[in-house]
């Protein structure tokens, strides 16, 4: 019977050498202390609570830009994924004034010059982007299959990011008014 009763013992002390070890991550040293930031990490936290929400405004706004200049100038790979999405609309004049609507959220990104207005811009653009998949979903699914994107539907739904993006720019970058 002793030997039966080693396995529970070995058992017993493994979980007993766990405790200890969720107690300290190394001899002596207690889990609060192990965690606790060192002075260059809390150097490096600082600066990202600084600088990220600039940081990610004005990538965005670059992304923006950039792609609206794309399109302004007849250069987008997108073109004809708008063309056959929107193919209701008169594409030149439609693919011309999304690639200004989209040099306008650029700009007001980078300047801050009419931030919320460009974070109402990106708001709509996002929201005729997503309708996209509404209007063609033949494009975006692949077997009509809602799981099974497309590289277009992945073009589409990586815009969640930019959603994301718009949304911590207008809670962190936006002054509220004093009372």
């Amino acid at each position: 019977m002793g030997a039966a009763l080693k396995p529970i013992a070995d058992h017993r002390e493994a979980r007993a050498d766990l405790r200890q070890t969720h107690k300290t991550f190394s001899p002596g040293l207690p889990v609060w202390d192990r965690l606790r930031m060192t002075g260059l990490e809390a150097q490096i936290a600082t600066a990202l609570q600084r600088w990220s929400t600039l940081v990610l405004r004005l990538t965005l706004g670059i992304v923006f830009l950039w792609f609206g200049a794309l399109k302004v100038f007849g250069v987008s790979p997108a073109a004809q994924l708008v063309q056959q999405t929107y193919s209701f609309l008169p594409f030149r004049p439609f693919f011309m004034l999304l690639g200004f609507w989209e040099i306008a959220i650029g700009c007001g990104m980078i300047t801050r010059l009419g931030l919320r207005l460009a974070l109402v811009l990106l708001c709509l653009h996002l929201a005729g982007t997503f309708t996209a998949l509404y209007l063609a979903p033949h494009l975006f699914f692949l077997g009509g299959n809602l799981a099974c994107l497309s590289m277009e539907g992945e073009f589409v739904i990586k815009n969640l990011v930019l959603l994301a993006a718009g949304l911590v720019v207008a809670g962190y970058q936006l002054r509220v008014p004093e009372p």
